[in-house]
């Protein structure tokens, strides 16, 4: 009986492990990930709350993206945001039972840089490339009104 239970659970092991083998690191990576999102409850008003507070993140941008100082501001603050993932993830691992259903909150952090940190970072990145847009513009109309400036100079 031993026996069986022994050969079954090194049989179970090897099947696995030959399909580990099989599957690309990519492959592996998407699985994981996938299940990673599969095992959350997005149901919970918490989860839906700052799904749709990253929506929003992501609006304010595009929302001001001719006003340089304000699109700095944004940039810093979210910048900001991000570096709060630790004492956050602290305080949810803390007081998850008044607001999650599960405790999501893992000293390592993993899920709250996935859900909460990633897309901040995400959402600063399209922050300062708008930001970059806009100085690389400014610069471009400086130049061509220097441009000017020297040929009226030159033509008198």
């Amino acid at each position: 009986m031993a026996q069986d239970l022994l050969q079954g659970i090194l049989h179970t092991l090897q099947s696995k492990l030959e399909n580990a083998a099989k599957q690309s690191v990519y492959d592996q990576f998407a699985e994981e990930t996938l299940a990673f999102f599969q095992s959350i409850d997005w149901s919970q008003p918490w989860l839906l709350f700052l799904l749709g507070f990253h929506c929003l993140c992501m609006l304010v941008p595009i929302l001001i993206r001719k006003k340089h100082t304000a699109l700095s501001v944004y940039f810093f603050i979210l910048l900001g945001m991000a570096a709060l993932t630790q004492p956050l993830n602290a305080l949810g691992a803390e007081h998850w039972r008044s607001f999650a259903s599960t405790n999501y909150f893992d000293p390592s952090g993993l899920f709250i840089v996935t859900i909460y940190a990633f897309p901040l970072l995400i959402n600063g990145f399209l922050t300062l490339m708008l930001i970059l847009s806009e100085a690389i513009h400014t610069m471009v109309l400086v130049k061509r009104q220097m441009m000017r400036t020297v040929a009226t100079k030159k033509s008198q």
